[in-house]
């Protein structure tokens, strides 16, 4: 299993279209997909901690988001699930035929890699911090191309100019619900209600 996933991991980096040809060769129930991005997400939240016991922030950029795993896990997690079903839906208005269940395990496995690569970018954090930062930066830039493949392949638009629009859309719709989302957290953390 070990093994399996390594491979998966070095074929999502060297052709992310196949790897996702391989996740949608092995289907699973919702209930394990939902269960898999639960999983990702608490890794994540693990990673971003451990980041912040090593290289605490500065207290005047106190943002309780980002210092409160519980609230920093909700709107993570609240962000990906609308991600999931704006990439489904969004997907199938403009001709999209790609599952529901895929989309989840896509979204899923790619929280696994990015645990990895915040571990990684943690100890480039302590070793080569200019590097550090470099590679988070091409590592963002990246995960924007692997998604479009992911989407483009799992709703079989065989255009990454399509899939581009609805990751545009669907990423504007996210921002601005996050952003509603954030400003509700942000008041009632300040005592305003």
């Amino acid at each position: 299993m070990k093994e399996q996933l390594g491979a998966l991991f070095w074929l999502t980096i060297r052709d992310p279209a196949e790897a996702a040809l391989a996740i949608m060769s092995r289907p699973v129930a919702r209930q394990i997909g939902w269960m898999i991005l639960t999983l990702g997400i608490i890794l994540n939240v693990l990673a971003h901690f451990l980041t912040l016991a090593v290289f605490p922030a500065p207290a005047d950029l106190y943002v309780p988001m980002l210092q409160t795993p519980f609230l920093y896990a909700g709107v993570m997690g609240s962000g990906l699930v609308i991600l999931v079903y704006a990439f489904f839906w969004g997907g199938h208005a403009i001709g999209g035929r790609g599952r529901f269940d895929d989309l989840l395990l896509a979204l899923g496995w790619l929280q696994y890699m990015r645990f990895v690569v915040q571990l990684l970018v943690l100890v480039l954090m302590v070793v080569l911090p200019g590097l550090a930062l470099l590679v988070s930066l091409g590592v963002g830039l990246y995960s924007i191309w692997i998604v479009l493949h992911f989407v483009n392949v799992i709703h079989g638009f065989g255009s990454l100019g399509k899939t581009f629009v609805l990751l545009l859309f669907t990423s504007m719709g996210l921002v601005l619900a996050m952003s509603l989302l954030l400003s509700i957290t942000a008041t009632t953390s300040i005592g305003i209600s």
